[in-house]
């Protein structure tokens, strides 16, 4: 291996491309892998496309297999200590992956699923240091990955008008930005919505947040705001945001006005 991954990406992310290398350099299939593991093969897959996060358990079992030192639980060490993602890792590591359907609103900023690299840095590097903000862009990038595949989620995503004018990054940064989410508008699985402005919706206004359906019906919501954020499944948390959503989205524009708004803020910001 020639290349050393810790240096550009988040432990997780190292952690797959390791795994990956590893089982490729020892010529073996991912079924091989998964039954010298004593694992499922779709767990390994997982884990190499960076849509599940490993377990301390399975960390053990592939330096059992490579006859390696410890180096994939040092790697799971990293990650668990990771400040990437703090209170959000459970909704990235364990809701997003197994949600049937996601709805977003998000009032200020692009949602972080769609976001790019130098707009999630933007945003990072208003107090993190270096190492900590590269850290936390790739595990924000990384999570497009859950519409690769035939079992992805549908995903809506209310964005209010306001973000398509708020030059997070300037305006190169924005317009890029803006580029990308118009091509992400013609994802099958992906649909974005634009709350005008002049809609005066106030039922948006107090936070973002996200909403996910999964595989067995259950509903887990996430709230997040300057001093906390929280991942629930609690009832009346869930009826509470899924009323707001759908007050919001009532007020949302239909795919071309929306398309048509971002290709008119791309024409604003590029020049």
């Amino acid at each position: 291996m020639t290349e050393d991954h810790g240096n550009r990406t988040s432990p997780r992310a190292r952690f797959a491309a390791d795994l990956a290398e590893h089982r490729k350099a020892a010529r073996m299939t991912q079924a091989v892998l998964a039954s010298r593991m004593r694992c499922h093969e779709s767990l390994i897959s997982h884990v190499e496309k960076g849509r599940r996060s490993p377990t301390v358990d399975f960390a053990q079992e592939a330096d059992k297999v490579f006859g390696l030192d410890g180096h994939f639980v040092a790697l799971f060490n990293g990650i668990s200590q990771s400040p990437a993602l703090g209170w959000f890792a459970r909704w990235v590591e364990e809701i997003e992956p197994c949600a049937v359907i996601l709805h977003s609103w998000d009032p200020l900023l692009m949602p972080g699923l769609l976001q790019t690299a130098d707009y999630a840095r933007a945003i990072f590097s208003a107090g993190d240091s270096a190492h900590r903000v590269e850290e936390r862009v790739a595990a924000r990038i990384q999570r497009i990955k859950i519409f690769e595949g035939p079992d992805a989620p549908a995903f809506l995503a209310l964005i209010d008008e306001g973000v398509l004018h708020r030059p997070i990054g300037g305006s190169r940064v924005l317009a890029g930005q803006l580029c990308y989410l118009l091509e992400l508008c013609e994802h099958p699985r992906i649909t974005v919505q634009i709350v005008p402005v002049a809609a005066g919706c106030a039922a948006g206004m107090m936070s973002a947040f996200a909403l996910a359906r999964l595989r067995d019906g259950s509903e887990v919501v996430s709230a997040d705001s300057v001093l906390a954020g929280e991942v629930t499944g609690d009832h009346a948390a869930v009826v509470r945001l899924r009323q707001r959503y759908d007050t919001i989205r009532a007020n949302a524009q239909p795919k071309d006005v929306t398309q048509q708004a971002i290709k008119d803020a791309i024409r604003t910001w590029a020049s």
